[in-house]
């Protein structure tokens, strides 16, 4: 990114060099101290350049704005949802007495319209989370997150207090493990979204730069045009 900005800052700098240097030659051509020969040609040519310059910045800076507004998108998808899952396993262990899956079960009981419509953002949470967790403890969210967990397991959770605080402890591991992943991809779409301000910012100082140049060299083309009658 940085080699990026100071290729455009150097192009920047470069076209207002040469804004000045045509500022020179319109002033000499008005004061008629230039001999017309190659000039015109060579006007042209700067002419389509510039043109083509200006064209390939602009379809450039397209492209990378539409990179950058996939990448956001999936950023903030991946970012809503382990922001829901850290929210449900907070919800199911906020309950010493009842359980970890207890009050989980009793969450997902209620609402279950609304929990279809958040079932895409935990399976998201659930591909998310393979990535960092172990094969158990990514089997364990997974049944917690889209409640498939065995009817047998709500009997030992009942039963006995050992297995409950096995979940607590499970339950409150993964989802440290998910903030952290959490804060990953927020620290990411900032970082993101900053480099894409640069670069519109950027971009916007070189498409002046080059639209003044375009404009300079234009104007000396039709002085000359206007010397020769």
């Amino acid at each position: 990114a940085k080699s990026i900005i100071s290729q455009k800052t150097r192009s920047n700098e470069a076209a207002n060099a040469r804004i000045k240097e045509l500022e020179t030659y319109i002033e000499d051509l008005d004061a008629g101290r230039i001999e017309l020969t190659t000039e015109r040609v060579d006007l042209e040519k700067e002419i389509e350049t510039l043109k083509g310059e200006l064209e390939v910045a602009t379809q450039l800076r397209d492209k990378e704005a539409e990179d950058f507004e996939t990448a956001r998108d999936e950023m903030q998808k991946a970012i809503d949802a382990l922001t829901e899952a850290i929210e449900v396993l907070k919800a199911a262990t906020a309950d010493h007495k009842k359980g970890v899956l207890l009050a989980l079960r009793g969450k997902t009981a209620v609402g279950a319209a609304a929990r279809a419509q958040e079932a895409t953002k935990l399976h998201l949470a659930v591909s998310l989370g393979e990535r960092m967790l172990t094969r158990g403890d990514a089997v364990f969210l997974e049944r917690l997150l889209t409640g498939e967990v065995p009817k047998a397991d709500w009997k030992k959770l009942n039963r006995k207090a050992t297995f409950k605080m096995d979940y607590k402890a499970r339950s409150s591991k993964i989802q440290a493990i998910l903030s952290k992943m959490l804060e990953t991809f927020e620290s990411n779409l900032a970082g993101a979204t900053t480099k894409e301000n640069e670069a519109i910012e950027l971009f916007g100082k070189l498409k002046e730069a080059k639209g003044a140049e375009l404009a300079a060299a234009e104007e000396a083309l039709q002085r000359m045009e206007k010397e020769n009658g």
